[in-house]
């Protein structure tokens, strides 16, 4: 291989032509847009004319070329575990979109590939390489806010969605469209040390059968619970973060985040609880009875992590695996624990 790892985008669809082929384009001294993968001519024409790369309509052909190091899957979520399976038979890098199974059993198949074809599968969590997920964990591990207790994550729309992402046969629903990547963060979050689900899933505004409007409480084992919500039927939308900790909160927004939290260098006074009644005077405020004087900070600050990110820096981050030997930072193991969320948050539900 040389230095720049030659790739075939399998699947010319939203994913495939408008994302990776896009991402792609931005490490032209990283990866070669060598050849693309399509069964529609349309979808193969408009690829050669926006990357000048090769293009196939047969999988064989594609699958069976020698100077193709990578392969991208975009295609169609039901075929993904049987397309990376192929890739990888065939001698090739896969990089896997979500959802990297649509079962449980379909995402174990990938940890036998993988133990298979060591060092040769990845999974395409870039959300994980999202700035505000990396900002707010740092804030977190700052301890400011103190101790984390309950975490909100919402991604909030209203569309009359009518696509195959809409329909259960296809593979659709929110679940395996937002859901991997809101889970994903969810599970970062608890350290995949998660006791309890609870979920309900609705159809509200997309046409298919799919659901369309979810939400998602885990809880750990220490008590901390991450409540997600994903929805293409909220007409109004909620941050996009909320965290609730012992000394302060944030929320955030796009690039925005909020921060109220005492101030660092006060000390919580020991005060044991009074049972009987609490004075008359000094209003309603003395009627709580001794509440402590809390000397709050409060700032409006733009995302900003410490090392500088975004969701398309899951290429570089792949390369310098491939090529340097670098720990990728998305396991085989945290895709498969998403799926089983995934799994079991649909179990007995007409979503099935």
């Amino acid at each position: 291989m040389s230095d720049k790892i030659k790739v075939g985008i399998w699947g010319l669809g939203r994913a495939g032509l408008n994302m990776h082929t896009t991402e792609l384009q931005k490490y032209p001294e990283m990866y070669e847009i060598f050849a693309g993968m399509d069964t529609e001519a349309e979808r193969n024409r408009i690829f050669a004319e926006k990357t000048g790369a090769k293009t196939f309509d047969k999988e064989e052909d594609f699958l069976n070329d020698p100077d193709v190091d990578m392969i991208s899957i975009a295609t169609r979520s039901p075929d993904h575990v049987a397309h990376c399976e192929r890739a990888l038979a065939a001698g090739k890098y896969v990089f896997l979109e979500k959802p990297i199974a649509i079962t449980y059993a379909g995402s174990l198949k990938l940890l036998e590939l993988d133990k298979k074809y060591p060092g040769k599968l990845y999974l395409r969590q870039n959300r994980r390489f999202e700035a505000p997920f990396n900002h707010i964990q740092e804030i977190i591990a700052s301890g400011i806010l103190g101790d984390v207790y309950e975490i909100k994550l919402c991604r909030h729309s209203f569309q009359r969605r009518s696509d195959w992402q809409t329909i259960i046969e296809c593979g659709g629903g929110q679940l395996n469209n937002w859901g991997p990547h809101i889970i994903d963060h969810a599970l970062q979050f608890l350290n995949y040390k998660v006791k309890e689900v609870w979920s309900d899933l609705k159809k509200i505004a997309a046409v298919g059968n799919a659901e369309d409007h979810l939400k998602i409480v885990l809880k750990d084992e220490d008590g901390t619970v991450v409540d997600l919500e994903i929805s293409g039927g909220a007409a109004l939308a909620q941050n996009e973060y909320t965290v609730f900790a012992t000394r302060g909160a944030l929320t955030c927004n796009g690039n925005d985040i909020k921060l109220k939290y005492a101030d660092p260098e006060q000390v919580f006074q020991k005060i044991e609880a009074f049972a009987g009644n609490p004075p008359l005077e000094g209003g309603f405020t003395n009627g709580y009875a001794d509440l402590e004087a809390i000397r709050w900070v409060e700032e409006e600050i733009k995302v900003n992590p410490s090392v500088p990110t975004d969701t398309y820096y899951i290429w570089p981050a792949m390369y310098k695996s491939i090529k340097e030997g670098a720990k990728f930072p998305v396991s085989i193991e945290e895709g498969v624990a998403v799926v089983k969320i995934i799994e079991d948050v649909k179990k007995n539900t007409e979503f099935a």
